[in-house]
């Protein structure tokens, strides 16, 4: 049977990730980053955005999780030895990473198992930061979603296992379709952990892709979304068929 460790934050969106692990009966530890702020973008106003989504997809509650083995890290420390220790020290298979951006790529190189990634974006079209933004900047937002993919290093090129797309409402921002799709990977996460307990995850070549970095977004582009196209999803789309990567 598999060991999985995880590497997450602090607010609800990241305890009912951190729950969906433990529904799989799998999850040995966590790797908690303490973020005080719930800061999900530099720019107020997206922030601002990605709270109300989180409150109306996630609630406000912080889950008990006293019963797996979990270490605290603030930003400061996350890529001192003590990371990989614990993680290494668990005899964790697999580490699954959500929402932490700044672990670098010799912290990554010490971690020894398999490490996946939870990040938003199509990656075959975005990697990086702010990926769904720039999608809907792109009016490509019909490509919303969450991906799966290995993670060795910080380029976003390991191997697609599986997305999530948005299927959003009309009443959605561009903030409440990618949390959609993030919700939509914790439900598939029992199913996809159980192939991999049995050897049947099947990888996929992620190639091409555009990598975006943090201060690509800008203030200005922001404002675009939500003054010209009211932050809607709906406004954002042009007719090109996205083919996303599944699991199940």
């Amino acid at each position: 049977m598999s060991k999985i460790a995880v590497i997450t934050k602090n607010f609800p969106r990241h305890f009912d990730f951190i729950v969906s692990l433990m529904e799989t009966g799998h999850l040995a530890c966590a790797a908690m980053i303490i973020d005080e702020d719930n800061v999900c973008s530099n720019i107020d106003k997206l922030n601002q955005y990605y709270i109300n989504s989180e409150h109306k997809f996630f609630g406000n509650k912080f889950n008990n999780i006293s019963r797996i083995k979990t270490v605290t890290f603030n930003e400061g420390n996350i890529n001192s030895d003590k990371l990989p220790d614990f993680i290494n020290s668990t005899g964790a298979d697999l580490t699954i990473i959500y929402d932490v951006d700044n672990i670098n790529d010799n912290t990554l190189s010490l971690i020894k198992n398999d490490i996946w990634k939870l990040t938003f974006g199509y990656t075959q079209y975005y990697k990086g930061y702010y990926c769904n933004i720039h999608a809907a900047l792109n009016n490509k937002s019909q490509s919303i979603c969450s991906s799966l993919i290995e993670f060795k290093d910080n380029s976003y090129n390991g191997r697609i296992i599986h997305q999530t797309p948005a299927n959003f409402r009309q009443e959605d921002t561009i903030t409440d379709a990618e949390y959609r799709s993030l919700r939509k990977m914790m439900f598939d996460m029992e199913k996809i952990v159980e192939l991999y307990n049995n050897n049947a995850i099947k990888y996929y070549e992620n190639s091409g892709g555009k990598y975006y970095a943090c201060d690509n977004l800008t203030i200005n582009d922001v404002e675009k979304l939500i003054q010209e196209k009211d932050f809607l999803v709906k406004n954002t789309c042009d007719n090109e068929s996205i083919n996303f990567i599944k699991q199940i």
